[in-house]
């Protein structure tokens, strides 16, 4: 199992985590995130929006909790994995994530996915 760190764009607070296996897909992460925020997200799963929480389309730094309290309005620096990949497939196992540093300290916790609803 593997713990991931969620936000939603435009909307300022916690980022918050759901657990899903390695081998699940996008198009299913969608759903186990829907089910963990059904006050906030209203909108039918395979409507939402996923995109890996790293800046520069995935090669610069993690998000962090902090970024997320300040608020994450844009997405347009982040990368969107295709919906039939599995997160073992984008780099998401514990080995290539890697430990937390002192750097990425700072910022709490690191953010694996933030979403965006449907307008």
């Amino acid at each position: 199992m593997l713990t991931l760190m969620c936000a939603i764009v435009g909307v300022k607070g916690d980022a918050f985590s759901v657990e899903v296996d390695l081998t699940v897909k996008i198009y299913e992460l969608k759903h186990v995130i829907k089910e963990r925020k059904p006050d906030i997200i209203t909108c039918d799963a395979d409507l939402l929006k996923l995109f890996l929480a790293k800046k520069d389309k995935g090669r610069g730094s993690w998000l962090t909790k902090a970024d997320v309290r300040k608020g994450v309005r844009r997405t347009g620096d982040y990368q969107r994995p295709f919906s039939g990949q599995s997160l073992q497939a984008i780099g998401l196992t514990s080995d290539q994530l890697g430990e937390v540093n002192d750097e990425n300290a700072v910022g709490e916790q690191l953010l694996v996915y933030q979403l965006q609803l449907p307008l």
